[in-house]
């Protein structure tokens, strides 16, 4: 179908909504349709602005999934009015989850054009969607002749056009904003003065308290031999992330993104190749003490997710993260009396799943000024 493009559609949707767009894209890439949608094509680290760009480019028709995030997020709107400005504009909306009111308030001229409802589901949103491109299509075959012969002054004209609506749209999209490099510096600042952090305290921790390598099977042996003690017990749970510390299960489980439960040695507590270490072995005590840690070795990973203008000088980039547990220490207290307790602490270091950058234009320049 794609024609002189490379793709047929354009999805423009905000990412609240991937979940249903990515049902929709299977229907569409089933029935021969060539898709440009973010969630295949952003890539870790990847800028979305330039991507996002040549999607646009290299798309015929856009479709627009109008959801009441599409109406609050900064970059879907710059998607449809970059749809919206082409000389050869062919938008098909899909409502999802939104009334005509909500249309109205956003574009009142849209909510007067035939658009699809996506309570029907995905598998009948793809049909209508290939239908009003079969038709378009149909429409541009029957007409080609005649276009075919209004070249000359006309197609200079068109083109002179096009190129202005182009260098408007390009000129809306990166207009007083953070650039890339700056918001790639102070992601990767962040992330490797975090980690740098983590090192150095890992490190002199180690020779402090003479802590020395382990292996997995000794680690399950303090974990079993805690577990099958008979004693009450009290167990305590901290995550650091450099900007906010989180104490309690309850709190954090969903900071962490994982099921804290999960997480044993048997799995290597979610690390793959992790360092192990051991430190302060006491078994002399009235009370064992031991605590061993685990050091996350691979690389933080990075995807930009949304990047939005909040106001004239506001500017905020979310992110995700891939490997974002870097630090794991349990601290084992074993109670040499069933009457005593037995104690617990686990503490995580590392980054939430999402982050949020924060940028504030200050005297001319945009610096960042905070995570949430």
């Amino acid at each position: 179908m794609a024609d002189n493009y490379e793709y047929d559609v354009f999805i423009s949707y905000a990412v609240e909504d991937k979940m249903f767009v990515t049902e929709l894209v299977s229907h569409l890439e089933n029935a021969n349709v060539k898709v440009w949608y973010s969630g295949q094509e952003l890539r870790v680290g990847s800028s979305i602005e330039e991507i996002i760009k040549k999607g646009l480019n290299k798309s015929r028709y856009g479709v627009t999934i109008l959801s009441p995030y599409y109406f609050t997020k900064g970059w879907p709107q710059k998607e449809f009015h970059a749809l919206w400005g082409r000389s050869d504009s062919f938008i098909i909306p899909v409502w999802h989850n939104v009334t005509m009111e909500e249309v109205k308030s956003f574009d009142a001229f849209l909510a007067d054009r035939w658009a699809i409802e996506s309570h029907h589901g995905p598998d009948f949103v793809s049909k209508e969607i290939v239908n009003a491109i079969n038709q378009k299509n149909s429409s541009k075959q029957l007409t080609a002749t005649a276009d075919n012969k209004s070249i000359g002054l006309t197609a200079i004209l068109s083109g002179i056009l096009v190129l202005l609506l182009a260098i408007g749209v390009w000129y809306f999209m990166i207009r007083d904003l953070p650039s890339d490099k700056l918001i790639t510096a102070t992601i990767e600042d962040r992330v490797n003065t975090f980690q740098e952090k983590i090192n150095t305290s890992h490190a002199s921790e180690m020779k402090e308290r003479e802590g020395d390598a382990a292996t997995i099977n000794q680690i399950s042996a303090y974990y079993d031999r805690y577990n099958n003690l008979k004693a009450q017990y009290r167990n305590a749970y901290y995550f650091n992330t450099g900007y906010h510390a989180y104490k309690f299960k309850k709190n954090v489980e969903p900071a962490l993104g994982k099921e804290i439960d999960l997480l044993t040695p048997t799995n290597h507590y979610g690390f793959k190749y992790p360092n192990i270490y051991v430190i302060d072995f006491e078994p002399g005590l009235p009370a064992m003490n031991v605590k061993y840690v685990f050091i996350n070795t691979q690389p933080v990973n990075y995807q930009i997710l949304d990047k939005e203008k909040e106001d004239d000088s506001t500017y905020v980039v979310e992110i995700s993260y891939q490997n974002h547990i870097r630090y794991l220490s349990v601290d084992l207290t074993y109670a040499k009396h069933p009457n005593w307790i037995k104690r617990r602490q686990t503490t995580f270091q590392g980054f939430l799943p999402a982050e949020t950058y924060h940028f504030k234009k200050q005297h001319g320049d945009w610096i960042f000024v905070g995570l949430e």
